[in-house]
């Protein structure tokens, strides 16, 4: 388990399925005829994906209990977190948080799988667009190959199922730019937790919600944070359209890529992404690292002084962190969550070491324009973001 993340972890693992649905677009990708005697497939079969996360989820095996008490709790517990965040950051939310949602694992799979629809609909479109699969066989194939990719989906969201506790939604990419984020809470596998690490009930729920409320302050105090990362988004998938218009050379350049970052010390991921992508892919990974240690920094820093339990709560977590099984450590390493809890990590000691060394007004700053936002060079090395911040005064 770890601290609670938002589904920004979530978008990291979506970009890079993104790359692996490319591929198979492109294979999929042989002339511009489609077939009259059958329904074009898709290229991702939702129903299997759907199917495959409830079962890897094991939502049957933990249900509520007393669901109504446990909303009642979080919505105070979120109520007693903004004035808080408000007064130690200085901002105030536009209006007070109101979509707070208590979910089973189930709840919170379909609430992901609407997100993540809307966010593959961009990919769904490249692959109809540039003809889709063709003939009999390639319209198997299309069947097939949706079915897999939906069963990979299905698998990482029905393991994400099992131990995510707190998500701040951004509702990224929404049709409607006023819609707010919301807020839910798995009390399933909070409880769990929280009962495997014998930690006190409110306490705990306090600690998550701490967190979770600085992401709405995040991208609602600062309306454009939101703005321009469905902007990264959508520059994202137009490269990635550029990418399966150039049929000819694509995968000797994929191959060429991989081979080129053998021994380089590169994520597997990295390795994938043209240079185009991986400039974009680093502008998300910062604000990604951004986000969340921002949001772990005010959770320290609010939590420290208000928690009774806040050491054991954090001594706890972090040796469970340290003990995870042969079988998890293989899936963050395939899913690249690796490469992310890393850049979190670095994104917490950013903001910590900023704030050590200038106060949290300054720190703020981050918030004020898109050109203030720390690249990933300066995330890594803190002073290069001062020192530009102190020219830029």
């Amino acid at each position: 388990m770890t601290k609670p993340r938002s589904d920004l972890r979530r978008l990291g693992t979506i970009l890079v399925l993104g790359v692996v649905a490319g591929a198979a677009a492109r294979y999929y990708i042989e002339s511009r005829t489609r077939t009259e005697t059958r329904t074009q497939p898709h290229l991702i079969d939702w129903e299997q994906a759907r199917a495959v996360a409830l079962r890897v989820s094991k939502w049957e095996q933990a249900p509520i209990q007393d669901r109504a008490h446990r909303r009642e709790q979080y919505v105070r517990l979120v109520a007693k977190s903004e004035p808080l965040i408000a007064e130690y950051l200085g901002v105030q939310l536009p209006e007070p948080i109101s979509r707070v949602y208590v979910f089973d694992r189930r709840e919170w799979l379909e609430a992901n799988f609407a997100s993540f629809e809307q966010l593959f609909n961009p990919i769904e479109e490249l692959y109809e667009r540039n003809g889709g699969a063709r003939g009999p066989l390639m319209l198997l194939l299309g069947d097939l190959n949706g079915k897999v990719l939906g069963a990979q989906i299905g698998v990482l969201l029905g393991y994400l199922g099992q131990r995510v506790l707190g998500q701040y939604d951004l509702s990224l990419l929404s049709p409607d730019p006023a819609t707010q984020g919301a807020l839910y809470y798995v009390e399933p596998n909070i409880a769990r937790v929280q009962t495997q690490l014998g930690l006190s009930d409110e306490d705990f729920r306090l600690w998550i919600a701490l967190h979770e409320t600085t992401h709405a302050f995040e991208f609602e105090a600062y309306p454009w944070v939101r703005r321009h990362f469905n902007e990264l988004l959508q520059e994202y998938f137009n490269e990635l359209n550029g990418q399966l218009e150039n049929l000819g050379s694509g995968l000797t350049q994929l191959v060429g890529r991989v081979a080129q970052g053998l021994g380089t010390g590169q994520h597997w991921i990295e390795m994938m992404l043209t240079p185009r992508q991986r400039a974009i892919f680093d502008r998300l990974q910062a604000l990604m690292s951004l986000v969340e240690g921002y949001g772990n920094h005010v959770m320290n820093a609010v939590g420290r002084q208000l928690l009774p339990s806040f050491e054991q709560i954090e001594q706890r977590v972090a040796q469970r962190q340290q003990t995870k099984t042969l079988v998890e450590q293989l899936f963050n390493r395939l899913t690249g969550m690796d490469l992310k809890l890393a850049q979190y990590q670095q994104g917490e000691a950013f903001v910590n070491a900023v704030v050590d060394a200038r106060g949290i007004t300054f720190a703020a700053r981050v918030w004020e324009r898109v050109e203030h936002l720390p690249t990933m060079e300066e995330i890594r090395n803190p002073q290069q973001w001062i020192a530009r911040m102190d020219r830029m005064a």
